[in-house]
């Protein structure tokens, strides 16, 4: 059994391909936990051990750096911010950043983490702007998860996130990156645990793969440059 702390961001090619083709061809299993990247490292600092670890870039290697994972650590992708709204509802009047903050003014809910990185950017940008507390009146804030379940059931009509996230949440949303004035990239990298057995490197080669590179990119990432 390979244990794997994860972010959301990934979760989706991670589920549906990547998890069950190591499967395949491996006589081991994978036993995947899902969190913002901040609320894994909290696990780790408390004492966690995964062998795999899997998050913002920054984060993992500073866990190498303490002896916690390998290093070098390999970046896998890189994620923009976006938003989604319900089919058929209006979007904002234009692509500019004055447009999509007024487009959240005027919005009944918006959702986001505030856990997430996805989050903590979109609640600096608003903070930069002034707009954090009137958008936190009526906002759906969620301590970690996917915001677009919040659009799902009708508890908000805008969710905020990594592109990936929201993708990876069923329905018919119209999604679209922020604004780029607004905009922010997050990159994520892979670490292994020291003295691990080869089933969990081979998992990582894995997410360094041509073949991960698709299902990444078909999930909304970019491969990191």
């Amino acid at each position: 059994m390979v244990s794997v702390y994860s972010g959301f961001v990934v979760r989706q090619p991670l589920v549906e391909h990547l998890i069950p083709l190591f499967e395949e061809t491996h006589d081991a299993r994978i036993d995947p936990a899902f969190a913002p990247t901040t609320v894994l490292l909290e696990r780790i600092t408390g004492g966690e051990r995964p062998d795999v670890v899997i998050g913002v870039a920054s984060v993992v290697r500073d866990l190498a750096e303490r002896g916690l994972l390998t290093s070098p650590v390999r970046e896998i992708a890189v994620s923009a911010v976006g938003y989604a709204r319900p089919a058929g509802a209006p979007g904002p009047a234009d692509d500019s950043a004055d447009a999509f903050l007024r487009y959240l003014s005027d919005a009944r809910a918006v959702a986001y983490s505030l856990s997430g990185a996805s989050g903590i950017h979109f609640m600096t940008v608003l903070r930069a702007r002034g707009l954090l507390d009137r958008i936190d009146e009526r906002a759906v804030r969620l301590e970690g998860g996917l915001t677009a379940h919040a659009l799902a059931d009708g508890r908000a009509d805008v969710a905020v996130q990594q592109i990936s996230e929201l993708r990876s949440v069923p329905g018919s949303h119209v999604i679209a990156p922020l604004p780029e004035e607004l905009q922010s990239y997050a990159r994520f990298a892979v670490g292994v645990r020291p003295q691990v057995g080869p089933d969990a490197q081979d998992f990582a080669d894995l997410l360094c793969s041509a073949r991960a590179r698709e299902r990444f990119e078909a999930a909304g990432l970019s491969v990191p440059s």
